[in-house]
Parts: structure tokens; C-alpha cells; sequence
């Protein structure tokens, strides 16, 4: 089982976690969400509906962090042996970790 890391701007999160997510997870990989510091409760708030629908507990993750931590988390997932993949909405020049890490999906 592979793991994908999702993360994405501010604009439309339940539309880009739903999307990219539930990609991941039709294809039997496992997934790290990692919502924009701004909307945060968005991602919480799927996860919430993707216990409640049985979705097995480590399989739909979700990982929030502060403003001034944002960077450093992304960096960490980015760099991850243990992530196969990435999807990325946004601005390809604010995320320069993901030009030489694993496979990018960018939209």
C-alpha cells in the first residue's frame, strides 16, 4: 500500500481534499492531508466523516500545523521515505521541496 501526500491553497478545501483524497483511496493507498494553516477544521471535519463511513483508523490522515510551521511540516512530508507520491494545488514557486521530491501532480 502506497501513501500519498495531498496538500493545497486555502480556496475550495472540501472540494480539493474530496478530489485528491478520494482519488488515493479508490486506488487502495493510504493518504496525508495536509490543509492550508487557514482551513484546518475543512480537513478535521472529513476525517471525522471518513471514521464515521468506517474507513480503517491510519488510512485517512490528516496533519495541521501553525503559520510558522508550515514549511518545516511540508518539507518533512515532502521529504518522507515513506510518502510515494504527491498532489499539490497552488503555486508551483512556494513549495520549491516538491520540484525535487517524488512524483508531483500538479492542477
Amino acid at each position: 500500500m502506497e501513501t500519498y501526500y495531498v496538500l493545497f491553497q486555502w480556496n475550495f478545501p472540501i472540494a480539493m481534499i474530496t478530489r485528491k483524497a478520494g482519488a488515493a483511496l479508490a486506488a487502495g493507498c493510504t493518504c496525508v492531508v495536509k490543509p492550508a494553516e487557514d482551513t484546518p477544521l475543512t480537513a478535521l471535519a472529513v476525517a471525522k466523516l471518513a471514521e464515521e463511513a468506517g474507513i480503517p483508523e491510519g488510512v485517512f490522515n490528516v496533519v495541521t500545523s501553525s503559520r510558522q510551521n508550515a514549511a518545516g511540516v511540508g518539507k518533512l512530508l515532502c521529504q518522507s521515505p515513506h510518502v510515494a507520491g504527491i498532489s499539490f494545488t497552488g503555486k508551483p514557486n512556494k513549495s520549491d521541496c516538491l520540484t525535487r521530491s517524488k512524483t508531483v501532480g500538479w492542477n
